[in-house]
């Protein structure tokens, strides 16, 4: 599937390999005038759903840290992979996914002399040319830079974007009301020096997130908003299940989450139950979500619970989100290491170094679920043999393909006319007057475009024109005149079938 997801997504440019006209590296992908404007449509639903809707402030910061920034947040001693090399032909591999794709085996925390001696038990060799491997070793996945022309004053390409919100906290949190809780988010690059990247957009070397730190006062762990909330079901996959090998998951509300203590406060569980309801909304299913309690060997420095969102692929389980309770790591690391106080004083007098639990979105990876869950290979009521995807409306990277019925007679000019002010109206419009209706209409679907509006010779008598809905190809004429306000409507209902 993801092959097949792979192939379509390169046909129609909604992926670009890097650097095409060169020996492509691995681990980059451009996106695109499809890809990016669906990556645009899914950044602005994220937007919509956990800044507008909760009152929570975006910002943005440098792509390039300091050093001192970095060795005070732990990244500079902490943020690695464990390597490996072959003695024969000298490529180097991710240690950990060698012993889980060779041996099956998990290993998931183990310090690099425990996978040393698990590859020489399991007899793992190069996976290339089936030679030797060395010892394992760390590797820092930081992308290294020099800041000016001077050598000596060394910086790092940031591999996340939270450090710049923590950074920036002091000044937003006096700026914008001076009160807890407050969530600060940033989208953004970040960048990892992935030993081996793989699988599509699933391990980049340049990827992009979308993070929400959210700040609390650590004597009141709580959500204003739980309420709404607390009732709604997702799935987790327990430590305990994780430790016996089973897949088994159990159902939880996310009141009962925390009374079980599986997360660590009401805010994790709050964001948990909100995320679900993301996914859902973007067509990944229920039974392919779930929430992994991460090992403590495998738990961040830096966090007092980590739950991870993961989607069942053709690939296997693909983590999206990383719930981290960060507590007040980064504020007091931070502190300590400017010798700035990052204390605020609260409105009863009292001063405190607030917590933050983190929702960390993997943008790249979300997109690629969607293709994947959103992908039909044929069907609908005109025996469609073609490829196409089935993206909700309201996401789709264009919502309106305008085609004229011939390119003769005026019916292209008459065309572009619509094409124009459907744009002038806001809505994201392609056109397309080359070949037959029916390429063109398979070209939409291939692209996920809902709505296709034909433009024939009624056109010109009328004012009508088609509107073909994707799902079931069936076709209903509308007046030019009410077409934004029957677009806006069908859009807004997802409506993606003949009403």
């Amino acid at each position: 599937m993801m092959q097949k997801v792979m192939e379509i997504a390169l046909k129609r440019s909604i992926l670009i390999p890097s650097n095409e006209l060169y020996s492509p590296v691995g681990g980059f992908y451009d996106y695109g005038p499809v890809g990016k404007a669906l990556k645009r449509k899914i950044e602005d639903c994220w937007r919509d759903l956990f800044l507008r809707r909760e009152g929570n402030f975006e910002i943005e910061t440098v792509y390039i840290l300091p050093e001192a920034v970095l060795k005070a947040s732990g990244h500079l001693s902490c943020f690695g992979d464990p390597v490996v090399g072959c003695s024969k032909c000298g490529k180097k591999f991710r240690a950990d996914h060698l012993l889980e794709e060779k041996a099956n085996f998990t290993c998931g925390g183990m310090k690099p002399e425990q996978l040393t001696k698990e590859m020489k038990e399991k007899k793992i060799v190069c996976p290339e040319c089936g030679g030797p491997l060395g010892d394992v070793g760390w590797f820092n996945l930081m992308f290294k830079t020099n800041i000016g022309p001077m050598e000596g004053t060394t910086g790092y390409i940031r591999p996340e974007t939270a450090q710049g919100i923590f950074l920036d906290f002091q000044r937003v949190f006096r700026s914008h009301g001076s009160k807890l809780p407050m969530g600060i988010a940033q989208i953004g690059k970040s960048f990892r020096n992935e030993i081996s990247p793989r699988q599509g957009l699933v391990r980049l070397r340049e990827f992009s997130q979308m993070e929400l730190e959210y700040f609390f006062n650590p004597s009141s762990p709580t959500h204003p908003r739980f309420k709404g909330v607390e009732d709604e079901k997702f799935r987790v996959y327990t430590r305990e299940e994780q430790k016996k090998g089973s897949e088994k998951c159990i159902e939880l509300t996310a009141k009962e989450a925390v009374e079980r203590k599986l997360v660590p406060n009401e805010i994790m569980a709050y964001f948990m139950a909100r995320e679900m309801q993301f996914y859902m909304k973007l067509r990944i299913p229920y039974d392919a979500l779930r929430f992994r309690h991460m090992l403590p060997e495998e738990t961040p420095h830096y966090s007092g619970g980590n739950v991870d969102l993961e989607v069942k692929t053709s690939v296997g389980w693909v983590e999206v989100i990383g719930n981290a309770y960060r507590t007040d790591y980064d504020l007091k690391s931070h502190s300590q290491s400017s010798g700035k106080d990052l204390s605020v004083l609260l409105e009863d007098g009292s001063r405190v170094i607030p917590h933050v639990v983190e929702p960390s979105f993997g943008v790249d990876r979300t997109i690629m679920c969607m293709l994947e869950y959103c992908y039909r290979e044929g069907g609908g009521a005109e025996r469609r043999d073609w490829e196409w995807f089935d993206f909700p409306a309201f996401i789709s990277p264009f919502e309106v393909a305008v085609l004229p019925l011939m390119k003769k007679d005026g019916l292209s000019e008459r065309a572009s006319e619509v094409a124009n002010s459907l744009r002038e109206k806001g809505f994201d419009v392609i056109y397309d007057e080359t070949g037959s209706i029916g390429k063109r209409y398979a070209r939409a679907d291939e692209i996920g475009v809902p709505y296709c509006l034909t433009v024939d010779y009624d056109t010109l008598k009328d004012g009508t024109v088609t509107i073909r809905f994707r799902n079931d190809g069936k076709q209903s004429r509308e007046d030019s005149k009410t077409l934004p306000e029957k677009l806006h409507s069908l859009l807004e209902g997802n409506v993606v079938c003949l009403p």
